[in-house]
């Protein structure tokens, strides 16, 4: 990211996608801590800009002109792991231009397939299928 955008404040949208599938889980499973993760990720990501360089954001690729794909490590609340180790991430879409974040995907190692040979592939496939955004 670019030091001029470091004051700016983002939007943050959670694409459908990622409420309907593995965002459930996390309310499931966390109930009471995923409300105040959620805040916090969201919170985050609004100055994701003051977040580079950080160990828990991961620059990914120029999708296209105007969205870079990231990856965002994070913690649920009250758990005594960092956003590293615990497994949870978020891909993001970030564009720039419109000072936007669009949260993709959201999930835990546990979500990804098993027969998946990298979670790298298992994310990256879901990002393509659902939103036509791809690496090359």
């Amino acid at each position: 990211m670019k030091q001029h955008f470091i004051n700016q404040k983002y939007v943050v949208v959670f694409e459908e996608y990622a409420e309907k599938h593995y965002i459930k889980d996390f309310e499931k499973k966390h109930k009471v801590n995923w409300d105040v993760t959620r805040q916090s990720i969201q919170d985050y990501l609004e100055r994701i800009a003051n977040l580079s360089g950080t160990s828990v954001l991961d620059f990914i690729c120029n999708s296209n002109r105007d969205m870079l794909l990231v990856k965002y490590d994070f913690k649920v609340a009250k758990t005594n792991v960092s956003p590293k180790t615990s497994g949870n991430r978020c891909i993001l879409g970030v564009c720039n231009k419109k000072l936007e974040v669009r949260v993709l995907l959201v999930y835990c190692k546990d979500h990804v397939d098993r027969s998946a040979k990298q979670e790298t592939l298992w994310w990256k496939e879901h990002v393509f299928t659902e939103f036509g955004v791809s690496c090359l």
